[in-house]
């Protein structure tokens, strides 16, 4: 915001005026939120008439307004008396002309704030998407040599991988979604045909590690090898290896 205005008034006066001996201008204002509001104060000695010797002080208060179309940041503002000059028309009357500018710098608005976000946002998004399209890209390079698909009451996941390639840390970070259920992957090493199946169990609301030690018949150490049992709650999921029989 950078503006120049101009701001005429006249004061009339009780008594003639002869001569302005003196006069001052200062200024006071306030800001809003969409308006600029002041005062001009009007300061000064004058003759009532031309031979007399008395002086005669007046004080004037004069205000004014602007209204600002954007918002702007207060405290950035320039205020500034550009030019200010009277005077005298019909014996008592006192016509003051003053020129004032405003500077400041204008916000930002709420709207284009909004679009930049959602902008961030949408790249956010779309660098979301190349990662898991990348990551999607990196699991199919795995040789796989069967899958299938079936559904399930308990919505368990198994797992079958290579026993040359176990990795504890791996199957416990191993994340089920809502979409993919009972997952049977057949990974074959190319030194040897020996696999390990490994179930993930979610962990539902009445179960206990015992129930689900009798479920897969498996016992307590085993399982306490793949998971942190101290620390399974309802909805988590476990990890248990197949027991060949």
């Amino acid at each position: 915001m950078n503006c120049l205005i101009p701001f005429t008034k006249e004061i009339k006066f009780k008594t003639n005026i002869a001569e302005i001996l003196s006069i001052s201008l200062e200024h006071e204002y306030t800001i809003n939120d969409n308006e600029l509001l002041g005062n001009f104060i009007i300061t000064g000695e004058y003759k009532s008439h031309e031979v007399s010797v008395n002086r005669e002080s007046f004080d004037y208060v004069l205000p004014f307004s602007v209204n600002l179309t954007n918002p702007i940041d207060t405290d950035t503002v320039d205020f500034a008396i550009e030019d200010f000059t009277y005077e005298i028309i019909d014996n008592n009357t006192l016509k003051v002309d003053i020129e004032y500018s405003i500077k400041a710098q204008e916000l930002e608005r709420k709207e284009e704030i909004f679009e930049e976000v959602s902008e961030k946002e949408e790249e956010k998004a779309e660098d979301l998407m190349e990662d898991v399209i990348l990551n999607d890209n990196l699991n199919t390079d795995d040789t796989i040599e069967d899958e299938t698909i079936e559904e399930s009451e308990d919505e368990e996941r198994i797992v079958a991988v290579p026993a040359s390639q176990e990795n504890e840390e791996e199957m416990a970070k191993e994340t089920v979604t809502e979409e993919e259920k009972n997952v049977v992957m057949n990974a074959i090493t190319e030194e040897e045909n020996d696999f390990v199946t490994y179930h993930i169990h979610i962990m539902k609301e009445n179960e206990t590690i015992e129930s689900i030690c009798t479920k897969y018949n498996v016992s307590n150490n085993v399982l306490e090898n793949y998971n942190d049992l101290k620390n399974i709650t309802f909805g988590e999921k476990i990890i248990i290896p197949e027991v060949d029989e």
